[in-house]
C-alpha cells in the first residue's frame, strides 16, 4: 500500500470521470443504496460500522458489522449477522477509518442474491484522494466471500455483453514517453475469484492523465506497450 501511495504522488492527479463511450456506450449496473452507519461503542476505541440489510430485498443475512482491530496493523473483522447471530467472520487487511458511508447493492455474479459494494479512502485528503479500496461482498448462496483491490477509479460496473454478470473495472497508472496514463482492465467474478476478460473486449485501454473530465482513449499507443499493461488481477487484489 505504501509503495502505491508513493507512486501516485508522482503523477498529476485528475478526475477519472470520462465519457460513457469508453465502455461501448453500455449503461452502468443499477444499484440499490443505503447509508453505512457508525456504531458508537465506548468499549471499542477503533471504528465500528454497520450495513443494515433488514429493509433490503433478497438478502439471506440481516446485517454486516465491521470492527477495526486494535492489536493488528490495518486489519478489520467483518461479522455477518442472521437472526441476531454471527453466521460468518472474515478478517480483512485494511481499516475502515475512512470509509465512504454508502453501500451499493447489485447482483454482480448472477446467483439471484444481491452482493454488496463499498469503498474506503486510503487517505483522508491530499493528492491520493482518488486512491480507494473497492470492497465487494460476493454472495456464495449460504455465505459471502470478501473481494477487494486498490484502485484509482470510482468507476461503476457494467454488463458489457448483456449476460447478467457484471464487468468489474480496475484502473491503474503507467508512464509512456514522458506522459502519464490511466490504464483500464476489466474482470468477471468466476468461481469465487476475479478473472481477467480484458482480451475479450480489446482491453487494456489507456486514457491520458490530464485536467479534462471527458476522457478519450489514447489510440496512438503501440500495441506492445498497451498489452504490457494487461493485468491478471488489480492492484493489491484480495479474496477470502
Amino acid at each position: 500500500m505504501k509503495q502505491v501511495c508513493l507512486f501516485v504522488l508522482t503523477i498529476v492527479v485528475a478526475s477519472t470521470a470520462y465519457a460513457q463511450s469508453l465502455f461501448n456506450k453500455s449503461k452502468p449496473i443499477a444499484y440499490t443504496k443505503t447509508t453505512i452507519t457508525t456504531i458508537k461503542d465506548t468499549s471499542v476505541k477503533l471504528k465500528v460500522i454497520k450495513i443494515d440489510l433488514k429493509a433490503q430485498k433478497g438478502f439471506n443475512i440481516d446485517s454486516v458489522v465491521v470492527v477495526e482491530q486494535k492489536a493488528r496493523l490495518e486489519e478489520s473483522v467483518m461479522h455477518f449477522y442472521k437472526d441476531s447471530k454471527v453466521v460468518q467472520k472474515v478478517l480483512v487487511p485494511y481499516w475502515i477509518k475512512n470509509i465512504i458511508p454508502i453501500a451499493e447493492f447489485a447482483d454482480f455474479n448472477k446467483d439471484g442474491i444481491p452482493d454488496i459494494k463499498f469503498r474506503i479512502r486510503t487517505l483522508e485528503k491530499g493528492t491520493t484522494a482518488l486512491l480507494n479500496y473497492k470492497v465487494f461482498l460476493m454472495s456464495q448462496q449460504s455465505k459471502y466471500k470478501v473481494m477487494s483491490f486498490v484502485d484509482f477509479s470510482s468507476e461503476k460496473e457494467y454488463d458489457l455483453n448483456g449476460d447478467g454478470i457484471a464487468e468489474i473495472i480496475g484502473c491503474s497508472t503507467t508512464n509512456f514517453n514522458g506522459k502519464n496514463y490511466w490504464v483500464y482492465n476489466i474482470y468477471n467474478w468466476v468461481n469465487g475469484s476475479l478473472k481477467s476478460v480484458s482480451k475479450d473486449y480489446d482491453y487494456p485501454i489507456w486514457t491520458l492523465v490530464d485536467n479534462k473530465t471527458n476522457k478519450v482513449i489514447a489510440k496512438d499507443i503501440p500495441a506492445d506497450a498497451r498489452l504490457s499493461t494487461l493485468r491478471a488481477f488489480p492492484n493489491e487484489y484480495y479474496a477470502k
